[in-house]
């Protein structure tokens, strides 16, 4: 892990202190400084925990069960710094069909003492990341049931995304923090790990005095017991996946904000920072609220408005939406400006894309990540202000060659480039192709038909069709299942002016990549289907820009104009992710 944020703060050497402020410096240093800022949030934290020296077994894939888990109690035992962790969880679920036995996620690392089932002692089977509890007499449909797994071990502490549990020192006192996404949850605590099968949660944490345990939801009690430890109950209400459970514990020293929601009510922002970080976080987290205020008129209102959102600092080099309270990178808070304002947006808006609404499968985690990753632009677009399409030229570009659907679901982010850079220009392209008004509604619509729940990238493009009003298939088979990107070659030529003083303009594009379209055969297997802006340039110094419907390989617009055109712009406010060529 040490060396992972030794890279970052060696490239914050070059990028701290390039902005004094905004108004200070020329405006191409804004644009580079959210690039960067953005390539360190996309790059660093997503290295995949085998590639890093995972040391416990990679656990299996996703499989359904036809259960419905309703609700968790993790009873966790912590004594930093050891990573020796001990609890017990409880599972409160039922039957959808009649099943023969129930498997629950627990890697290798964990020693699990006792199962019981309803009450009575369970017998079950272990795997290297699985316990399988089998019934004599099979369990029928609508069968409600309580699981208690009581278990030990040594926490997995891998640092990376994935990583378990995070054991390090600030100042010498010792901080522990739990990282899951993707599948590490069943590293520190036995559940059964599908991210489809949401579920409130309890979550007490035992530790010694002197530490300070921050969770989701609402804390609930705090109790000192007679062995000079502390428990902490927390609880969350609202429906949760199980990767964005979260447990963080040091000396932490807190401050507030609050939010006013659309509605006039209030909720408390709460921060847990180290205690040396204190005065950098007071004057760089506020941006928060600011946030949250644009955000809420563009996705609907803060989903956890009857709890909190807040942030913890914790030991590692990126940051994670844990649901209510973001986990930040402890050495994030010393960057520049951009770069927390970057961070912040980015973890605020998986509040509404990934927490609010859950990805279905790992496949579909542009969801979260892309949706997140475009975010950041509406923030920008509204705080700087800035041109969303500038701003996606000039700090969201890259080689973007894969495909925005994670076709790896073993290892979803073995592409972040294409789930967070190019997931953004899906939506950038969207509000161009839906217009301002229909995108936004699609937005908030697609939050409303999915909230507290999970969405497939297939319905999300069936809310955005129903806003469209017709199919979109086009659009995503050519966006977000296809690699790469159209390669246009426009060039033009503008006849003399005919006898009635017009002048006709006739624009000539090629599109010139070589990959084939998913989904697309024969002629069409290599086309992209866009709208296309094209800006004329009159000798008086005026323009107007006009849309043409490109959907041929090789296609001919013929345009007329009342005055000389000095020349043609293709898609000057980046509106399409392209290579262009001009003649």
């Amino acid at each position: 892990m040490k060396r992972y944020a030794l890279w970052v703060m060696m490239l914050l050497v070059s990028v701290g202190g390039a902005l004094v402020s905004l108004s200070a410096q020329p405006e191409r240093s804004v644009f580079d400084e959210i690039k960067r800022a953005h390539q360190m949030l996309q790059r660093m934290p997503h290295l995949h925990p085998r590639a890093a020296g995972w040391t416990v077994d990679q656990p299996s894939l996703v499989v359904p069960q036809p259960i419905n888990i309703s609700h968790y109690k993790i009873q966790l035992r912590l004594r930093p710094p050891t990573p020796l962790i001990s609890g017990a969880v409880t599972i409160e679920g039922e039957t959808v069909e009649t099943i023969h036995s129930i498997h629950i996620d627990a890697l290798s690392n964990l020693t699990i003492e006792r199962v019981t089932f309803n009450g009575m002692p369970q017998s079950f089977e272990r795997t290297s990341d699985k316990i399988r509890l089998n019934f004599s007499s099979s369990l029928p449909a609508a069968f409600e049931f309580t699981i208690v797994v009581s278990y030990s071990g040594r926490a997995v502490t891998g640092g990376v995304l994935g990583g378990g549990m995070l054991v390090a020192r600030h100042n010498n006192f010792p901080v522990i923090g739990t990282l899951s996404q993707p599948y590490s949850a069943p590293s520190w605590w036995p559940c059964i790990d599908n991210p489809a099968d949401k579920t409130t949660a309890e979550i007490e944490v035992n530790v010694p005095e002197g530490y300070v345990v921050a969770s989701n939801g609402l804390l609930e009690a705090t109790q000192r017991q007679a062995d000079r430890t502390v428990t902490y109950t927390w609880r969350e209400r609202y429906p949760i996946a199980n990767y964005l459970i979260a447990v963080t514990t040091t000396n932490f020293v807190t401050f507030e904000d609050s939010y006013t929601a659309l509605d006039g009510t209030t909720m408390p922002l709460v921060y847990y920072v180290y205690p040396e970080h204190l005065t950098q976080a007071q004057r760089k987290f506020p941006v928060t609220r600011r946030a949250m205020e644009l955000f809420a008129p563009l996705f609907g209102e803060y989903p956890f408005l009857q709890e909190k959102y807040g942030m913890v600092e914790f030991p590692w080099s990126g940051a994670m939406e844990h649901q209510t309270l973001t986990s930040l990178g402890d050495i994030i808070v010393n960057f520049s400006d951009f770069v927390v304002q970057d961070f912040i947006s980015h973890e605020l808006a998986h509040q509404w894309w990934g927490n609010w609404v859950t990805m279905k499968t790992w496949n579909d985690i542009w969801l979260n990540e892309g949706f997140a990753t475009y975010s950041e632009v509406l923030f920008f677009e509204r705080f700087l202000p800035v041109h969303p399409g500038e701003l996606m030229a000039r700090s969201y570009g890259g080689a973007l060659v894969g495909t925005v659907y994670a076709e790896n679901a073993a290892n979803p982010w073995d592409d972040p480039a294409a789930i967070y850079t190019k997931g953004a220009w899906v939506l950038h392209m969207l509000r161009r192709v839906l217009g301002e008004e229909r995108f936004f509604a699609a937005l908030k619509d697609y939050g409303r038909r999915f909230a507290f729940g999970n969405a497939s990238t297939a319905d999300f493009q069936h809310v955005c069709e129903a806003h469209y009003g017709a199919s979109l298939q086009w659009f995503f088979e050519q966006w977000v299942y296809t690699p790469a990107r159209p390669i246009y070659r426009a060039s033009y030529v503008v006849s003399p002016s005919s006898a009635q003083g017009r002048y006709t303009v006739t624009l000539n594009i090629e599109q010139q990549q070589t990959h084939p379209i998913a989904g697309r055969v024969g002629e069409a297997a290599m086309v992209y289907i866009m709208p296309i802006d094209v800006t004329l340039y009159y000798a008086d110094g005026s323009s107007e820009t006009r849309t043409v419907w490109n959907d041929a390989r090789r296609q001919s617009f013929t345009l007329t104009a009342t005055q000389p055109v000095t020349r043609i712009g293709i898609d000057e406010q980046n509106w399409i992710l392209k290579e262009l060529i001009q003649n």
